[in-house]
């Protein structure tokens, strides 16, 4: 049985993630083929599943499998959740 780690656990469409710059996105993206190379090139740290799904006329869950694996294989990370105070500066926590 495979191990998760508890950012792996699960996630839904209004889950943002980024890729993590262990290696230039393009010589990553160069590894995939062209459907899951879109995707892995429209994670920008600001883009929701839901967002990657409408872009890229698939489903939902079909990016969040995509996603799944490029998250086990370390390729990804999820994005923090933002504030946004009333003055329109995001507020980390």
């Amino acid at each position: 049985m495979t191990e998760f780690r508890p950012q792996e656990r699960g996630f839904g469409a209004s889950t943002v993630f980024r890729t993590i710059a262990s290696q230039p996105i393009a010589a990553l993206a160069r590894q995939f083929p062209r459907r899951e190379r879109w995707i892995l090139l429209l994670l920008d740290g600001r883009r929701t599943v839901a967002d990657v799904a409408r872009l890229t006329r698939r489903s939902e869950l079909n990016i969040a499998s995509t996603l799944a694996r490029f998250l086990q294989r370390g390729y990804i990370e999820p994005v923090q959740e933002v504030d946004v105070r009333s003055d329109g500066l995001e507020a980390r926590p």
